[in-house]
Protein backbone atom coordinates (compact mmCIF):
# COMPACT_ATOMS: atom_id res chain seq x y z
CA UNK A 1 0.00 0.00 0.00
CA UNK A 2 1.47 3.30 -1.04
CA UNK A 3 2.24 6.13 2.07
CA UNK A 4 0.04 8.83 1.81
CA UNK A 5 1.68 12.04 3.23
CA UNK A 6 -0.79 14.70 4.05
CA UNK A 7 -2.01 16.49 2.18
CA UNK A 8 -1.58 13.83 -0.78
CA UNK A 9 -1.48 14.70 -4.53
CA UNK A 10 -5.13 13.05 -4.64
CA UNK A 11 -6.75 15.51 -2.41
CA UNK A 12 -4.83 18.63 -3.55
CA UNK A 13 -6.56 18.78 -6.71
CA UNK A 14 -8.55 22.10 -6.90
CA UNK A 15 -7.70 22.45 -3.27
CA UNK A 16 -8.96 26.35 -2.70
CA UNK A 17 -6.02 28.17 -0.30
CA UNK A 18 -6.24 27.51 3.27
CA UNK A 19 -9.63 25.70 3.25
CA UNK A 20 -10.19 22.33 5.31
CA UNK A 21 -12.15 19.75 3.49
CA UNK A 22 -15.79 18.35 4.51
CA UNK A 23 -14.44 14.74 4.01
CA UNK A 24 -11.24 13.32 3.92
CA UNK A 25 -10.29 9.52 2.71
CA UNK A 26 -6.66 8.47 3.23
CA UNK A 27 -5.75 4.38 1.83
CA UNK A 28 -9.30 3.37 1.91
CA UNK A 29 -9.35 -0.35 1.29
CA UNK A 30 -11.78 -3.08 1.30
CA UNK A 31 -11.60 -6.61 0.81
CA UNK A 32 -14.61 -9.29 0.43
CA UNK A 33 -13.44 -12.18 1.62
CA UNK A 34 -14.58 -15.54 -0.83
CA UNK A 35 -15.44 -18.51 1.43
CA UNK A 36 -16.29 -22.39 1.65
CA UNK A 37 -17.71 -24.47 3.07
CA UNK A 38 -21.28 -24.02 4.61
CA UNK A 39 -20.62 -25.00 8.87
CA UNK A 40 -17.00 -24.92 8.91
CA UNK A 41 -16.24 -21.49 6.16
CA UNK A 42 -12.66 -20.74 5.09
CA UNK A 43 -11.11 -18.24 3.49
CA UNK A 44 -10.02 -19.33 -0.39
CA UNK A 45 -9.59 -15.55 -1.82
CA UNK A 46 -10.53 -12.24 -1.37
CA UNK A 47 -12.16 -9.72 -3.65
CA UNK A 48 -9.98 -6.33 -4.02
CA UNK A 49 -13.45 -4.50 -4.44
CA UNK A 50 -11.48 -0.85 -3.51
CA UNK A 51 -7.59 -0.76 -2.92
CA UNK A 52 -5.78 2.82 -1.49
CA UNK A 53 -8.52 5.19 -2.32
CA UNK A 54 -7.39 8.40 -1.47
CA UNK A 55 -9.33 11.68 -1.91
CA UNK A 56 -10.79 15.14 -0.02
CA UNK A 57 -14.39 16.44 -0.70
CA UNK A 58 -14.43 20.47 0.01
CA UNK A 59 -17.67 22.10 1.19
CA UNK A 60 -20.10 23.10 -1.55
CA UNK A 61 -18.52 21.34 -4.43
CA UNK A 62 -19.67 18.42 -6.53
CA UNK A 63 -16.77 15.35 -6.85
CA UNK A 64 -17.94 13.24 -9.69
CA UNK A 65 -16.93 9.39 -9.36
CA UNK A 66 -17.14 7.38 -12.77
CA UNK A 67 -15.89 4.32 -13.84
CA UNK A 68 -17.28 0.99 -15.60
CA UNK A 69 -19.51 -1.55 -13.76
CA UNK A 70 -17.40 -3.27 -10.91
CA UNK A 71 -14.91 -0.29 -10.45
CA UNK A 72 -15.84 0.29 -6.52
CA UNK A 73 -17.85 3.39 -7.06
CA UNK A 74 -21.02 1.88 -4.82
CA UNK A 75 -18.46 0.31 -2.65
CA UNK A 76 -16.55 3.40 -2.29
CA UNK A 77 -19.95 5.30 -1.21
CA UNK A 78 -20.94 2.92 1.29
CA UNK A 79 -17.66 3.25 2.88
CA UNK A 80 -17.80 6.73 3.51
CA UNK A 81 -21.02 6.79 4.50
CA UNK A 82 -20.09 3.36 6.98
CA UNK A 83 -22.44 1.85 6.11
CA UNK A 84 -20.18 -0.91 5.89
CA UNK A 85 -16.86 -1.09 7.61
CA UNK A 86 -13.02 -0.57 5.78
CA UNK A 87 -10.55 -3.35 5.78
CA UNK A 88 -8.37 -0.50 6.17
CA UNK A 89 -7.70 3.04 5.49
CA UNK A 90 -8.85 6.77 7.46
CA UNK A 91 -12.32 8.52 6.04
CA UNK A 92 -12.55 11.70 8.40
CA UNK A 93 -15.76 13.98 8.26
CA UNK A 94 -15.99 17.62 9.43
CA UNK A 95 -12.68 16.92 11.13
CA UNK A 96 -13.31 14.20 13.01
CA UNK A 97 -12.02 10.57 11.90
CA UNK A 98 -15.09 8.28 11.86
CA UNK A 99 -13.56 5.18 10.58
CA UNK A 100 -13.67 3.26 14.16
CA UNK A 101 -16.98 4.71 15.37
CA UNK A 102 -19.24 2.56 16.92
CA UNK A 103 -23.19 3.00 15.99
CA UNK A 104 -24.20 5.21 18.82
CA UNK A 105 -21.36 7.77 17.91
CA UNK A 106 -22.30 7.56 14.61
CA UNK A 107 -25.78 8.57 15.33
CA UNK A 108 -25.61 12.60 15.27
CA UNK A 109 -22.89 11.96 12.52
CA UNK A 110 -25.75 10.11 9.86
CA UNK A 111 -27.62 13.48 10.65
CA UNK A 112 -24.96 15.56 8.29
CA UNK A 113 -24.43 12.43 6.09
CA UNK A 114 -27.62 11.09 3.83
CA UNK A 115 -27.36 8.94 0.63
CA UNK A 116 -29.76 9.12 -2.65
CA UNK A 117 -29.75 5.41 -3.90
CA UNK A 118 -29.80 4.22 -7.68
CA UNK A 119 -33.16 2.26 -7.63
CA UNK A 120 -36.31 4.52 -6.64
CA UNK A 121 -38.22 1.33 -6.66
CA UNK A 122 -36.63 -0.93 -4.30
CA UNK A 123 -35.07 1.73 -2.14
CA UNK A 124 -38.50 3.03 -0.50
CA UNK A 125 -40.57 1.35 1.88
CA UNK A 126 -43.56 -0.26 -0.40
CA UNK A 127 -45.59 -0.54 2.80
CA UNK A 128 -45.09 2.94 4.61
CA UNK A 129 -46.80 6.26 3.23
CA UNK A 130 -44.72 8.87 1.87
CA UNK A 131 -45.14 11.16 5.03
CA UNK A 132 -43.75 8.05 6.92
CA UNK A 133 -41.06 7.21 4.71
CA UNK A 134 -40.08 11.51 4.28
CA UNK A 135 -40.59 11.49 7.90
CA UNK A 136 -38.69 9.10 9.33
CA UNK A 137 -35.23 10.88 10.05
CA UNK A 138 -37.32 13.02 12.11
CA UNK A 139 -38.67 9.94 13.95
CA UNK A 140 -35.30 8.14 14.61
CA UNK A 141 -33.35 11.30 15.24
CA UNK A 142 -36.16 12.89 17.35
CA UNK A 143 -35.42 16.33 16.20
CA UNK A 144 -38.58 17.41 14.94
CA UNK A 145 -42.35 18.00 16.62
CA UNK A 146 -44.58 18.94 13.67
CA UNK A 147 -42.97 16.08 11.17
CA UNK A 148 -46.36 16.52 9.16
CA UNK A 149 -45.75 19.84 8.36
CA UNK A 150 -42.16 19.79 7.71
CA UNK A 151 -42.38 16.74 5.23
CA UNK A 152 -44.88 18.62 3.56
CA UNK A 153 -42.58 21.57 2.76
CA UNK A 154 -40.02 19.18 1.89
CA UNK A 155 -42.47 17.48 -0.65
CA UNK A 156 -43.56 20.67 -2.18
CA UNK A 157 -39.55 21.91 -2.48
CA UNK A 158 -39.02 18.97 -4.48
CA UNK A 159 -41.71 18.95 -7.31
CA UNK A 160 -44.14 17.05 -5.31
CA UNK A 161 -47.98 17.29 -4.26
CA UNK A 162 -48.25 17.72 -0.54
CA UNK A 163 -51.65 16.66 -0.66
CA UNK A 164 -50.38 13.29 -1.19
CA UNK A 165 -48.66 13.10 1.90
CA UNK A 166 -50.57 9.48 2.99
CA UNK A 167 -50.39 8.02 -0.68
CA UNK A 168 -48.10 4.91 -0.92
CA UNK A 169 -45.02 4.83 -3.20
CA UNK A 170 -46.52 2.42 -5.82
CA UNK A 171 -48.90 5.33 -6.36
CA UNK A 172 -45.87 7.70 -7.71
CA UNK A 173 -43.39 7.61 -11.19
CA UNK A 174 -40.13 6.48 -11.36
CA UNK A 175 -39.08 10.11 -11.36
CA UNK A 176 -41.38 10.94 -8.61
CA UNK A 177 -40.22 8.31 -6.05
CA UNK A 178 -36.87 9.46 -6.70
CA UNK A 179 -38.15 12.92 -5.77
CA UNK A 180 -38.61 11.33 -2.81
CA UNK A 181 -35.86 9.87 -1.98
CA UNK A 182 -34.05 13.18 -2.56
CA UNK A 183 -36.80 14.81 0.12
CA UNK A 184 -36.05 11.74 2.54
CA UNK A 185 -32.43 13.12 1.95
CA UNK A 186 -32.64 16.40 2.84
CA UNK A 187 -34.94 16.02 5.73
CA UNK A 188 -31.87 16.60 8.65
CA UNK A 189 -30.06 19.52 6.73
CA UNK A 190 -27.16 16.87 6.24
CA UNK A 191 -23.69 18.59 4.82
CA UNK A 192 -23.23 15.49 2.35
CA UNK A 193 -25.45 13.86 0.16
CA UNK A 194 -23.67 10.69 -1.56
CA UNK A 195 -26.10 10.54 -4.60
CA UNK A 196 -24.99 6.33 -5.82
CA UNK A 197 -26.43 6.56 -9.65
CA UNK A 198 -29.39 8.57 -8.55
CA UNK A 199 -30.56 8.51 -12.51
CA UNK A 200 -29.49 5.68 -13.85
CA UNK A 201 -32.60 4.14 -13.68
CA UNK A 202 -34.70 6.96 -15.09
CA UNK A 203 -36.35 8.24 -18.32
CA UNK A 204 -33.65 11.02 -20.17
CA UNK A 205 -36.38 13.55 -20.25
CA UNK A 206 -36.71 12.77 -16.23
CA UNK A 207 -33.17 12.90 -15.51
CA UNK A 208 -32.24 16.31 -16.56
CA UNK A 209 -35.39 17.34 -14.25
CA UNK A 210 -33.84 15.67 -11.00
CA UNK A 211 -30.32 16.70 -12.32
CA UNK A 212 -31.84 20.14 -12.29
CA UNK A 213 -33.51 20.11 -8.81
CA UNK A 214 -30.25 19.00 -7.41
CA UNK A 215 -28.47 21.64 -8.80
CA UNK A 216 -30.61 23.68 -7.17
CA UNK A 217 -31.37 22.11 -3.76
CA UNK A 218 -27.12 22.79 -3.37
CA UNK A 219 -27.35 26.21 -4.19
CA UNK A 220 -30.19 26.79 -1.58
CA UNK A 221 -29.20 24.54 0.86
CA UNK A 222 -24.81 24.90 0.59
CA UNK A 223 -24.64 20.96 -0.26
CA UNK A 224 -21.98 18.79 -0.80
CA UNK A 225 -22.00 16.35 -3.05
CA UNK A 226 -20.46 13.34 -3.97
CA UNK A 227 -21.65 12.31 -7.05
CA UNK A 228 -21.14 8.45 -8.63
CA UNK A 229 -22.47 7.40 -12.33
CA UNK A 230 -20.58 5.73 -15.13
CA UNK A 231 -22.38 8.59 -17.61
CA UNK A 232 -19.83 10.72 -18.63
CA UNK A 233 -22.54 13.48 -19.64
CA UNK A 234 -24.85 13.76 -16.63
CA UNK A 235 -20.69 13.81 -14.87
CA UNK A 236 -19.74 16.53 -16.28
CA UNK A 237 -22.93 18.50 -16.00
CA UNK A 238 -23.18 18.55 -12.24
CA UNK A 239 -19.55 17.91 -11.27
CA UNK A 240 -16.51 20.08 -10.27
CA UNK A 241 -13.82 17.64 -10.20
CA UNK A 242 -14.04 13.85 -11.06
CA UNK A 243 -12.29 11.45 -9.91
CA UNK A 244 -11.82 8.12 -12.49
CA UNK A 245 -11.99 4.65 -10.79
CA UNK A 246 -10.79 1.58 -12.34
CA UNK A 247 -10.11 -1.63 -10.77
CA UNK A 248 -10.92 -0.39 -7.39
CA UNK A 249 -8.42 2.22 -7.62
CA UNK A 250 -8.41 6.34 -8.71
CA UNK A 251 -6.62 6.54 -11.59
CA UNK A 252 -6.98 10.01 -12.53
CA UNK A 253 -8.58 13.20 -10.40
CA UNK A 254 -8.68 16.82 -11.45
CA UNK A 255 -11.50 19.53 -12.47
CA UNK A 256 -14.06 18.39 -14.77
CA UNK A 257 -13.34 20.95 -17.44
CA UNK A 258 -9.72 19.92 -17.50
CA UNK A 259 -10.29 15.83 -17.34
CA UNK A 260 -12.80 15.88 -20.65
CA UNK A 261 -11.14 18.30 -22.50
CA UNK A 262 -7.24 17.06 -22.01
CA UNK A 263 -7.42 13.42 -20.23
CA UNK A 264 -4.06 11.84 -19.35
CA UNK A 265 -4.63 8.39 -17.84
CA UNK A 266 -4.94 6.36 -20.79
CA UNK A 267 -7.70 4.45 -19.21
CA UNK A 268 -9.88 8.40 -19.08
CA UNK A 269 -9.01 9.24 -22.49
CA UNK A 270 -10.74 5.67 -23.42
CA UNK A 271 -13.57 6.36 -21.35
CA UNK A 272 -14.18 9.72 -22.89
CA UNK A 273 -13.71 8.40 -26.58
CA UNK A 274 -16.95 6.49 -26.11
CA UNK A 275 -18.65 10.14 -25.45
CA UNK A 276 -20.65 10.82 -29.29
CA UNK A 277 -18.75 13.73 -30.98
CA UNK A 278 -19.14 17.18 -30.73
CA UNK A 279 -20.95 16.50 -27.16
CA UNK A 280 -20.31 19.23 -24.25
CA UNK A 281 -18.47 22.60 -24.17
CA UNK A 282 -15.64 23.46 -26.37
CA UNK A 283 -16.17 20.44 -28.80
CA UNK A 284 -15.36 17.89 -25.73
CA UNK A 285 -15.85 14.34 -26.91
CA UNK A 286 -14.77 14.96 -30.41
CA UNK A 287 -11.55 12.77 -30.70
CA UNK A 288 -10.83 9.33 -32.09
CA UNK A 289 -12.50 6.59 -30.80
CA UNK A 290 -9.99 4.43 -28.53
CA UNK A 291 -10.93 0.61 -28.40
CA UNK A 292 -9.86 -1.42 -24.97
CA UNK A 293 -8.42 -4.55 -26.04
CA UNK A 294 -9.78 -7.66 -23.54
CA UNK A 295 -11.32 -7.55 -20.79
CA UNK A 296 -11.49 -6.23 -17.23
CA UNK A 297 -9.05 -8.61 -14.70
CA UNK A 298 -11.50 -9.82 -12.20
CA UNK A 299 -10.60 -7.93 -8.64
CA UNK A 300 -10.35 -11.43 -7.30
CA UNK A 301 -6.70 -11.39 -8.94
CA UNK A 302 -5.53 -7.96 -9.63
CA UNK A 303 -2.60 -7.98 -12.00
CA UNK A 304 0.61 -6.81 -10.51
CA UNK A 305 2.14 -3.08 -11.47
CA UNK A 306 -0.34 -0.95 -13.04
CA UNK A 307 -3.61 -2.60 -12.92
CA UNK A 308 -4.89 -1.24 -16.45
CA UNK A 309 -1.65 -2.26 -17.99
CA UNK A 310 -2.92 -5.61 -19.80
CA UNK A 311 -5.48 -3.39 -21.43
CA UNK A 312 -3.43 -0.30 -21.90
CA UNK A 313 -3.29 1.17 -25.52
CA UNK A 314 -0.51 3.86 -24.30
CA UNK A 315 1.94 1.13 -23.22
CA UNK A 316 1.96 -0.46 -26.30
CA UNK A 317 2.47 2.80 -28.06
CA UNK A 318 5.82 3.34 -25.78
CA UNK A 319 6.98 -0.31 -26.65
CA UNK A 320 5.95 0.12 -30.10
CA UNK A 321 4.40 -3.50 -30.02
CA UNK A 322 0.74 -4.92 -30.01
CA UNK A 323 1.68 -7.49 -27.87
CA UNK A 324 4.52 -6.39 -25.36
CA UNK A 325 4.16 -3.25 -22.71
CA UNK A 326 7.10 -1.62 -20.36
CA UNK A 327 8.49 -3.57 -17.79
CA UNK A 328 7.68 -0.81 -15.26
CA UNK A 329 4.11 -0.84 -16.33
CA UNK A 330 4.18 -4.81 -15.41
CA UNK A 331 5.80 -4.45 -12.27
CA UNK A 332 5.59 -1.09 -10.52
CA UNK A 333 2.14 0.56 -9.54
CA UNK A 334 2.47 4.17 -10.64
CA UNK A 335 1.55 6.99 -7.82
CA UNK A 336 -1.08 9.05 -8.86
CA UNK A 337 1.17 12.37 -9.24
CA UNK A 338 0.88 15.37 -10.38
CA UNK A 339 1.08 15.77 -14.28
CA UNK A 340 -0.28 19.29 -14.59
CA UNK A 341 -1.43 21.99 -12.30
CA UNK A 342 -3.94 20.64 -10.25
CA UNK A 343 -4.23 17.11 -12.36
CA UNK A 344 -3.13 14.09 -10.94
CA UNK A 345 -3.04 10.47 -12.67
CA UNK A 346 -1.71 7.37 -11.78
CA UNK A 347 0.43 6.40 -14.89
CA UNK A 348 3.82 6.17 -15.94
CA UNK A 349 3.33 7.28 -19.46
CA UNK A 350 0.78 9.83 -19.26
CA UNK A 351 -1.27 10.97 -22.58
CA UNK A 352 -0.30 13.89 -24.43
CA UNK A 353 -2.67 16.80 -25.47
CA UNK A 354 -3.60 16.12 -28.75
CA UNK A 355 -1.26 12.40 -29.08
CA UNK A 356 -3.22 9.22 -30.34
CA UNK A 357 -3.78 6.01 -29.07
CA UNK A 358 -2.84 3.88 -31.71
CA UNK A 359 0.22 2.01 -33.03
CA UNK A 360 -1.24 2.61 -36.83
CA UNK A 361 -1.45 6.27 -35.96
CA UNK A 362 2.42 6.78 -34.66
CA UNK A 363 3.58 4.98 -37.87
Amino acid sequence: MTEIVEPSGAARAGRRSGEEPLVSVRNLTKYFPITRGIIFQREIGRVHAVEDVSFDIFRGETLGLVGESGSGKSTTARLITKLIESTSGTVSFDGQEITKHSRRQMRPIRREMQMIFQDPYSSLNPRQTIGQIVGAPYVIQKTERNVKRRVQELMDRVGLNPEHYNRYSHEFSGGQRQRIGIARALALNPQLIVCDEPVSALDVSIQAQILNLLRSLQDDFNLTYLFISHDLGVVRYVSDRIAVMYLGRIVEIGSASDLYDNPRQPYTAALLSAVPKGYGENGAGARERVVLKGDVPSPVDPPPGCVFHPRCPQARLVSGREDEVPEKCRTEMPPLGEVDSGRFAACWYPVQPGQPLDLAAKA
